[in-house]
């Protein structure tokens, strides 16, 4: 399998890779497709912001129920589940529970990739 698009956007030490998602239902139409992720070693699952996630037609979110570790200190996440994604073009995963970012001011980085992605993307 070839990895060379994993580094298809590298800026100093950060990863950027291009996602798209599978939207919630079919009447979500005409999603621009410049998102991208970072990679995150240190994240255990993969997260992507609530912006990104209602532009894609997802609204349910539930509380993920007990704290994570993060940056910011220990605080509880909303989850979403997701149809599926597509990473850096050819790397395809099927429905997947993720994290709810909010308050992201960044527009086209639009969440990372944990280990629960990574971790399988190299078996």
């Amino acid at each position: 399998m070839d990895y060379l698009n994993l580094v298809s956007n590298f800026r100093g030490k950060t990863i950027r890779l291009p996602i798209e998602i599978t939207p919630s239902n079919e009447q979500v139409q005409d999603i621009p497709k410049d998102h991208q992720l970072i990679l995150d070693t240190g994240a255990d699952t993969s997260a992507l912001t609530e912006e990104f996630l209602v532009q894609n037609g997802y609204s349910k979110f539930q509380k993920s129920g007990g704290k994570k570790r993060t940056a910011a200190g220990e605080i509880e996440l909303l989850t979403c589940g997701v149809n599926g994604m597509t990473i850096a073009n050819q790397f395809r995963v099927s429905k997947i529970e993720v994290d709810v970012l909010t308050g992201w001011d960044e527009h086209t980085v639009v969440g990372v990739i944990g280990m629960d992605i990574l971790s399988n993307l190299f078996v």
